[in-house]
């Protein structure tokens, strides 16, 4: 398979993050398993409205903490104490 180029690899990145659904959430590592920082890297510097809060660690916790933990309560997302309950949750 040919290799993406960065730009497409950061496209590639956004839409799948577009495409995690209301009530669920994914991972960095789900987003780009050979790389899982980059994908923080993205969101971190993208101007695109993405929804951001849907994407958690690996263990279901959060990069952005309470801001991020009171969207995902928002949207009926299950909690297994302080963390996301992924297997629950995970797409």
């Amino acid at each position: 398979s040919k290799q993406l180029t960065g730009a497409e690899r950061e496209r590639s990145i956004i839409e799948l993050i577009r495409s995690v659904p209301e009530g669920f959430v994914t991972t960095y590592g789900d987003l780009c398993p050979e790389a899982p920082r980059l994908p923080g890297r993205i969101l971190a510097t993208t101007s695109e409205k993405v929804p951001w809060h849907r994407i958690v660690r690996a263990d279901g916790s959060f990069a952005q903490g309470e801001r991020q933990r009171r969207l995902l309560r928002k949207e009926g997302i299950p909690f297994k104490g302080k963390r996301v309950d992924l297997d629950a949750a995970h797409i």
